[in-house]
Parts: structure tokens; C-alpha cells; sequence
């Protein structure tokens, strides 16, 4: 499987970037949404393509048993340590997320960001789903989270009349998503994309660029990864599900605060999937 291997790699600058991310409420929402649909509590949870496993370590402190899943050896080695630090027993494992095999199978699993746009084809995506559910114990729940499809076509971003005028601002605008952050002597800043970074759409695949720098007192250094990311529609995400034949589309939210549907409203900005295993 790809994936931005040498950004990852990184995980300690990783984990210091996405520190803006709402785990506890994130977490709050799948246990929700899980009580929602079996009346109970979960009792196991799995963290698909983990990174540092912030999500598994939170559902630990929670009494949830967790495990941890990633493709990067380096997020694993620094999930481990993190896991330990915060005195969380999770078991994080290396794997592909298109083909794993647990010891017991989980009540809960899910999958943040946009990791799912590793998955770059149709076959990649209904194994993926078939593998999930092999896993899942048969009240089985998997939530994906993944970008709005708005974000793929563009949709609000511009308009035929004021095209040439507002092109290059609006291009950069949907491509390039740039994070910073400080903390001490650690300073770490992200431009994920570019506006030179090619989109094919035959496959929506897009080559994305990822420019890290990064300083600390034990290193410093600056990195550019290349990898091709999938983009994914609602309706191809319906038809995949169906054709994966081991899970039914139960639920969809645009935000992890569960008031929010998926809709094309403002406040709707991911695609929130909620699968129930069949």
C-alpha cells in the first residue's frame, strides 16, 4: 500500500500537528452511535490506520479495549511509547488496513481524516471493507470518516463569471491546506498540496504533495512527499458498500457532533459513514 511514507515517518512532529483534532469528542460520538444501534456498550474498538493511536489510547482510558493499526513502522514504534507514557494498554499493530487478521474481533472500529485515500482503487476500498468486517464481532460497527465530496468537485469554491479573476486564489485556496505549530523549542509547519499537484479524472486520483519543516533541539530538517490520494463520492461510496456485501449504510453525518447530517450545508464538512455488519 502507499502512502506519504517519509512524512509519516515523522511521527512525533505528526503528533505535535494534529493535536487540534477533538479525540475525546470524536470518541464520545462512535461510542454514541454504537449504543444507538445495539443498546449497549462497546466492549472492544479497533483504530484503523492509527498514527499515533491518540484515539485507541483515549478508548483505553474509557475500559474499551483497543487496538491500533498503522502502515508506517516509525507511527507504530511511537505509538507504542506514547501509549505507555499515558499508562494506556493498547496493542498496535503494523499492517495494511486491506488486509489484517486480529486475534478477537472487535465491537467497534474506525477509520479518521482521510486515511481512506490510501485506498485508490475500487478493489482497494470493497477489500478493505470485506477485511473490516471479518474483524468485526456480528454486532459490529465501522465508521469511516472522509473528506465532504463538495471538496472534490470544488463546489462553492468558483464560479464562471468570476473565473480568470479569482482562479489562482481559489485553486490555492482548495488545494493547499497549511498547519503550524510552536510548542517550546519545537516549531513543526505542513503545507499538505500544491497547485501543481496533478488530479486524474478517470480514477479521481491526485498526486499530493506534502512539505514538512521542522525543528527541535534534537533535530531539524525539511522533507517534500509525493503520493497519490483517491477521492471518493457519496454514490460511490453507497454502491462500494453494497457491493462489498458484508455491511449496510445505517447513518451519515457531516461533522463528528452527531446533530450534524451530512447535507450540503456549511456545517456539514466531512463524510461521516456508519456501517453495520451484516
Amino acid at each position: 500500500m502507499v502512502n506519504h511514507n517519509k512524512f509519516y515517518s515523522k511521527a512525533y512532529f505528526y503528533d505535535l500537528l494534529f493535536q487540534f483534532k477533538d479525540v475525546k469528542s470524536e470518541n464520545q460520538a462512535l461510542i454514541h452511535l454504537y449504543q444507538k444501534f445495539f443498546k449497549a456498550r462497546p466492549t472492544a474498538f479497533l483504530d484503523l490506520a492509527a498514527g499515533p493511536g491518540s484515539n485507541a489510547i483515549d478508548m483505553n482510558k474509557r475500559n474499551i479495549q483497543s487496538i491500533a493499526i498503522d502502515y508506517s513502522k516509525e507511527m507504530v514504534a511511537y505509538g507504542i511509547e506514547k501509549a505507555k507514557e499515558e499508562n494506556a494498554q493498547v496493542t498496535y499493530l503494523h499492517g495494511d488496513m486491506r488486509d489484517f487478521s486480529l486475534e478477537t474481533p472487535v465491537d467497534l472500529a474506525a477509520i479518521f481524516t482521510i486515511s481512506t485515500c490510501y485506498l485508490l482503487t475500487n478493489e482497494d476500498m470493497i477489500q478493505h471493507l470485506k477485511t473490516v468486517a471479518k474483524n468485526l464481532s456480528p454486532n459490529g460497527l465501522y465508521v469511516l470518516e472522509m473528506p465532504h465530496p463538495r471538496d472534490l468537485f470544488a463546489v462553492g469554491k468558483l464560479s464562471w463569471k468570476n473565473w480568470e479573476d479569482d482562479w489562482e486564489e481559489k485553486w490555492e485556496e482548495r488545494w493547499e491546506e497549511k498547519w503550524e505549530r510552536i510548542e517550546g523549542d519545537t516549531h513543526v509547519s505542513l503545507q499538505w498540496g500544491d497547485e501543481n499537484d496533478y488530479f486524474d479524472p478517470i480514477t479521481q486520483v491526485r498526486t499530493v504533495t506534502a512539505r514538512l519543516k521542522y525543528h527541535s533541539p534534537q533535530e531539524s530538517g525539511e522533507l517534500i512527499d509525493h503520493c497519490p490520494q483517491r477521492e471518493y463520492t457519496f454514490q460511490e461510496m453507497k454502491a462500494l458498500i453494497a457491493l462489498s456485501g458484508v455491511f449496510e449504510l445505517v447513518d451519515s453525518l457531516g461533522d463528528w457532533d452527531i446533530t450534524v447530517p451530512f447535507s450540503n450545508d456549511k456545517s456539514a464538512w466531512r463524510m461521516i459513514l456508519v456501517l453495520r455488519k451484516l
